[in-house]
């Protein structure tokens, strides 16, 4: 019989405080590179495919839309317990990359494949294949996002893992956003549907072998006896008792609602606000995601020089006044280059942002078991991914309400000096009040350099008297 002890044997071994290797890092990225292979997928052209080629109408698309995030309420914290209680030989989160991998890639292809069934047996063919993935991407990512506190306890390497994940996350939703229209276009010979099929299929065969990498790269190294063994109620009031982890829910709310409304902005602004033709549109998300990368490659070596928090809030400051310098920006083909300076420039800064908050995320999960003695990091992430999905819902809301206060119409010639004005608040205005208003709550951020220093050494004495 296999005891909790001969659980923990093969991770004792290994020193929570050793610095990470370049292979694991890479691999640590590769895990959330995978997940970008399906959630960029979702965010970038699920809609477009229910509507345009499965042949539904919007409003079936909105409402299972809607549907799918009131289950996320009681998906997202129901799979953060059942991380937080997995024991395996592999430990608690690592395994599930290794278990939910293939089944997600199936199920992603089988999202994107029409079949040839009467038209209410496809309702429930998008409904159920859209659903499992819903289900399947909680299941993995969950679990991805409180590996790190198991990987690591030294702060400089969480955030040195940070940055190599969103660098190749980037290079993911780069693969992506540019890969799938080519592939449709080849595999599919005119034939969307099955160009999708093909595209998708090769997608999800690159994001299945990324969270296969992750699973035999990385290391938990946290011993299961020290995670301890709490009910819901003790995760639930240990998670109420946090005041940093409600914080940083909130912040995640904010900051994932800046990148979608961006994101979500920018096929307005090229082509009305900047008029660009399709090579001008390529050139221009190629320059959003190399910044993004090289944004996150140089916030590492920057923070271990500022303190996180300060960085994050300096960021931030620095978004806003670049958000309202873009308002004054003057838009139009002649401006095309101006703006993609502008744009590179904004987005490198703004690449800082995630490997920061992730790794002040992190820093959360270990303040709440210094404080309250219940560690939770399934629990905690599964909240933050629940937050992230209704930003994802509220982003989308904010570009319509403006779309619709400017009565916007679809095509250039029906576009007016006041639907061009809401367009570009999308990209300036908009995200600059919600970068204000994160580094208004940074302000109340306690979990600086000295303090995680403290909370370090705190939880290594607690941990070295319960091993």
């Amino acid at each position: 019989m296999t005891t909790a002890h001969d659980l923990d044997t093969e991770m004792q071994i290994v020193d929570a405080g050793e610095t990470l290797s370049t292979r694991e890092k890479i691999g640590y990225g590769l895990g959330d590179a995978g997940g970008h292979c399906i959630s960029d997928l979702i965010s970038g052209f699920l809609l477009f495919f229910y509507t345009d080629i499965f042949g539904l109408s919007p409003a079936i698309v909105g409402a299972m839309f809607l549907l799918l995030r009131i289950f996320d309420a009681v998906s997202d914290p129901v799979m953060g317990v059942i991380a937080d209680r997995t024991r395996s030989r592999w430990g608690r989160f690592r395994p599930w990359q290794l278990w939910i991998a293939v089944p997600l890639g199936i199920i992603g292809i089988l999202t994107f494949t029409v079949p040839d069934l009467s038209p209410n047996m496809k309702i429930a063919w998008a409904f159920g294949t859209y659903f499992l993935l819903s289900v399947g991407y909680t299941a993995i990512n969950v679990p991805y996002c409180a590996l790190i506190n198991a990987m690591t306890n030294r702060h400089d390497q969480v955030m040195s893992c940070q940055s190599w994940r969103f660098v190749l996350s980037g290079i993911a939703g780069f693969l992506v956003s540019v890969g799938l229209p080519w592939m449709v276009d080849v595999f599919g010979k005119g034939d969307l549907a099955t160009g999708y099929q093909y595209g998708v299929t090769v997608l999800c065969t690159i994001g299945v072998v990324m969270f296969l990498l992750c699973f035999f790269w990385v290391k938990e190294r946290v011993p299961l006896s020290l995670a301890g063994t709490f009910t819901l109620r003790q995760h639930l009031q240990g998670l109420r008792k946090n005041d940093q982890l409600l914080m940083m829910l909130i912040m995640s709310f904010l900051l994932v609602n800046i990148l979608c409304i961006r994101g979500g902005g920018y096929m307005y602004f090229i082509s009305y606000s900047l008029q660009g033709s399709a090579g001008f549109m390529s050139l221009f998300f190629a320059i959003v995601t190399f910044a993004a990368i090289l944004g996150a490659i140089v916030v590492n070596p920057l923070s271990r020089r500022i303190d996180m928090v300060k960085l994050y809030y300096y960021t931030n400051l620095t978004l806003v006044a670049f958000g309202v310098a873009m308002w004054f920006l003057p838009t139009g083909p002649q401006y095309q280059t101006l703006w993609l300076v502008c744009i590179l420039i904004n987005n490198i800064v703004l690449g800082f942002t995630l490997p920061l908050h992730f790794s002040i995320m992190a820093f959360a999960d270990d303040y709440g078991e210094w404080k309250n003695g219940v560690r939770s990091s399934g629990m905690n992430f599964a909240f933050n991914l629940f937050f992230i999905k209704l930003s994802w819902a509220s982003s989308g809301g904010i570009i319509s309400l403006i779309l619709i206060l400017v009565a916007y119409r679809p095509g250039l010639e029906n576009q007016t000096a006041a639907s061009i004005q809401g367009i570009n608040t999308l990209q300036s205005l908009v995200p600059a009040i919600f970068h204000l208003v994160l580094a208004l709550c940074l302000l109340k951020c306690r979990l600086n350099g000295p303090l995680m220093q403290r909370i370090s050494h705190d939880l290594q004495q607690r941990h070295s008297h319960i091993s």
